[in-house]
């Protein structure tokens, strides 16, 4: 059951990690679980192909009476007829039934491992970008409560005539300015969380507590050591599965349009002109075996003839789709690597505006206190700590979804890259 993968605090809050909510999402997601239904269902037909080679069976039964019966005829009589038969077709074309029943399920396994890894990379990016919003919300949080603090300090001063009224204005503005601020970032918190209880598949109505730490997302040095030199892209793996289902349908098209089918039957039909008496009947009954060829389907250009084409045209679509995947797949995988290496640079570069930022900011406070500063300017400074601190983050959050994209597209456990 989905309780093993999250626990409860002591107020019945729901604290999740962004492991616990990938294993929730996995779980309980309705979208996977439609997915997995399907996916049984090929199962359930892979398991029980041979039924190919059931033969098809029917019964009959039967009474009549003339319409000597309407003139009251001591002559009528019942007469009756019982029938049974069995046929089984064979054809060249079974044998590639069966294989493509069982490459069809492979397909769709393959479809629903891809779609769960879709889904774990979604709610592990939903997870940590809420993490940030979170961390935005307590920022712009503390900076109210500090500039609200200064405002009343400041309205204290004013009133004892240690403070021109220009600086009450400003203190204000300061604070006020922050609030519609705090509460667009909390509307859109909201937002996505609610989005992620419904991916989840957690009731509306309950809390949901997040447990991580968006400063250490990501470590300050990678490992690409781990990078295999011969890997199989998602796309790669369905396009390979898809080319088999494609095979063996054509191949059993080929069967069924071109090659002579035998039919078996054996059928009994015993016929009593009086069921009275029941020794005395007719069986026209048989045993028989024909073949049956559709010639026209040997015709150059006849519609048969045409589907097999255009099956085998389907077939080389998809040789060149994969040819094209596995050269793209490499460049991906460089850009990706590229992408992580030139995004952890920057960091370093956002870590020396953030301490610039927060020097200025000590530096006005100061300038502040000394009346040379006033209270926008120190409004203007928290700010840009603020805003540094979210470039940090979001940098940081940019290096995870591109291991996160890394990962997935080598096949390669979530987490491997970035312990």
């Amino acid at each position: 059951m989905f309780l093993t993968s999250f626990i409860f605090s002591c107020f019945g809050d729901i604290v999740l990690t962004a492991d616990t909510a990938a294993e929730m999402a996995l779980e309980n997601n309705r979208g996977l679980k439609r997915q997995e239904i399907t996916v049984l269902g090929k199962e359930r037909t892979a398991k029980n192909r041979w039924n190919v080679f059931l033969p098809e069976i029917t019964a009959t039964a039967g009474v009549s009476r003339g319409n000597e019966i309407l003139k009251n005829s001591p002559d009528a009589t019942w007469a009756g007829q019982v029938g049974g038969s069995i046929s089984l077709t064979l054809g060249t074309d079974i044998p590639h039934k069966m294989s493509r029943i069982k490459e069809e399920y492979a397909a769709g396994n393959i479809d629903y491992e891809v779609a769960q890894r879709n889904l774990e990379v979604t709610v592990r990016q939903a997870f940590y970008e809420l993490l940030i919003h979170q961390k935005d919300m307590e920022l712009v949080q503390s900076n109210l409560e500090t500039n609200k603090k200064r405002y009343e300090q400041t309205e204290a001063r004013y009133k004892g005539g240690l403070a021109p009224e220009l600086d009450v204005l400003n203190s204000f503005l300061a604070w006020s300015k922050l609030v519609p601020t705090y509460d667009s970032i909390s509307t859109v918190y909201q937002h996505k969380l609610d989005q992620l209880k419904i991916t989840l598949g957690i009731p509306a109505d309950e809390k949901v507590v997040l447990q991580g730490d968006v400063e250490t997302l990501v470590p300050d040095e990678l490992d690409f050591s781990n990078i295999p030199e011969e890997y199989e892209t998602p796309e790669l793996r369905k396009l390979k599965a898809s080319l088999q289902v494609t095979e063996s349908s054509r191949k059993e098209l080929r069967g069924s349009s071109l090659m002579p089918e035998l039919t078996l039957g054996w059928n009994i039909n015993p016929y009593w002109n009086d069921i009275s008496r029941g020794d005395d009947y007719m069986d026209r009954g048989a045993l028989s075996a024909s073949l049956r060829w559709h010639l026209d389907n040997l015709i150059p250009n006849s519609a048969g003839n045409l589907k097999i084409r255009q099956m085998e045209d389907d077939a080389e679509k998809i040789r060149l789709q994969i040819a094209e995947e596995e050269e793209e797949s490499i460049s991906r995988v460089e850009n990706l690597v590229r992408q992580i290496k030139q995004q952890q640079e920057s960091v370093k570069t956002l870590d020396l505006t953030r301490e610039v930022a927060e020097k200025t900011l000590a530096l006005t406070e100061e300038a502040y206190k000394y009346g040379t500063k006033d209270m926008l300017d120190v409004s203007d400074a928290q700010l840009t700590v603020h805003t540094a601190e979210m470039d940090i983050l979001q940098r940081k959050f940019d290096i995870y979804c591109s291991i996160l994209e890394l990962e997935y597209t080598l096949n390669l456990t979530f987490g491997t890259l970035g312990r």
